[in-house]
């Protein structure tokens, strides 16, 4: 079976978006959209499934700032304690 690949080029992402939207209303397949910013809406017009990809980066955003400040506390003040201006140390 022969299959056909049509390439497109839109200077517009509100264009791109009613373009995809009126392609899928045709019944035709949409492999991958390129585009090099992130145009709101064009997953919803594509019928992609929503993903959990920002509750997954806040939650690597929040161990890593756990982990930054528990490793900051434990170099600073509990393995190497240090007077700097005479300020007590608070360990």
């Amino acid at each position: 079976m022969a299959s056909k690949v049509i390439h497109a080029f839109y200077t517009d992402d509100e264009i791109l978006v009613d373009a995809v939207k009126k392609v899928k209303e045709a019944h035709h397949h949409i492999e991958e959209v390129f585009t090099p910013f992130p145009v709101h809406g064009l997953d919803k017009a594509m019928g992609l499934a929503p993903t959990r990809i920002a509750i997954t980066s806040f939650m690597y955003g929040v161990t890593g700032l756990c982990f930054a400040i528990w490793m900051t506390n434990y170099m600073m003040i509990q393995d190497w304690p240090q007077d700097i201006g005479g300020k007590p140390n608070f360990s």
